[in-house]
């Protein structure tokens, strides 16, 4: 008879063997069972303490345009842009857009005329150059002097976390669930994004027999949303000196 086939009439017959296939079936089903609920625990509760976390993770921005007009005085030009544009980009980043960027370069182009009886020709008057970003229910502007550049950003999640994680800064007082749901954003980072740019010229003073003129300026740009791929992590103080 062999070993298997003895330990199977064995089984029929003896209390000792039966006890030990019990303790075999019970101990196969139930610590997978209470490994994988250990688990559960760690991933789902494991934040729910309020306490000190950090934030790992990065900003990625990606290109939804790269381009630029020429924007008469007290014009302004409207644009829209979709994230649908740069989906797979966004996809590969982590999905979870979180602001729109505008960067916005300009020169000066006034002009003086009255030549050749034009002894001084003054100096230039500085235009305002002025961006608006919409995305939903929330807006974001701000504006800059020529020549030079300057950005804009909008966000529409917690900034004050986004900063601290572009820091490294240790996150106290709250559960590491909360600081997750206000730094992602889910599908309300996705859709349209509505931009304007405008320009008001200043003319310059010119000097004795000169003429001034400044119709507008040309703004070039690039528009970026702002995905952050994260996760939150409890904060460990280090001993330095183990």
């Amino acid at each position: 008879m062999s070993k298997v086939s003895d330990f199977v009439e064995r089984v029929k017959t003896e209390r000792d063997a039966q006890i030990l296939v019990v303790g075999i079936l019970f101990f196969t089903v139930a610590f997978p069972t209470a490994f994988a609920v250990a688990a559960s625990n760690v991933e789902s509760g494991g934040l729910t303490a309020v306490g000190d976390y950090v934030v790992n993770g990065e900003v990625i921005a990606i290109t939804l345009e790269d381009g630029g007009e020429y924007i008469a005085d007290g014009d302004t030009w409207s644009f829209t842009q979709h994230s649908d544009s740069e989906r797979a980009q966004i996809q590969a980043a982590g999905g979870n857009v979180i602001g729109l960027r505008i960067t916005l370069t300009y020169d000066e182009d006034e002009t003086v005329g009255n030549a050749p009886i034009c002894i001084a020709p003054g100096q230039d008057g500085a235009d305002t150059i002025s961006a608006s970003l919409t995305h939903g229910e929330h807006t974001g502007s701000g504006d800059g002097t020529n020549p030079g550049s300057h950005t804009v950003n909008l966000y529409w999640v917690n900034e004050t976390l986004l900063q601290a994680a572009e820091n490294g800064d240790v996150i106290s007082d709250m559960s590491g669930a909360d600081i997750s749901e206000q730094l992602d954003a889910g599908d309300a980072g996705l859709g349209e994004y509505d931009i304007e740019v405008g320009v008001t010229a200043e003319t310059g003073n010119a000097g004795p027999g000169c003429s001034r003129e400044d119709n507008g300026e040309q703004v070039d740009w690039v528009v970026e949303v702002l995905v952050l791929d994260f996760s939150v992590a409890p904060y460990l103080e280090v001993d330095p000196t183990l």
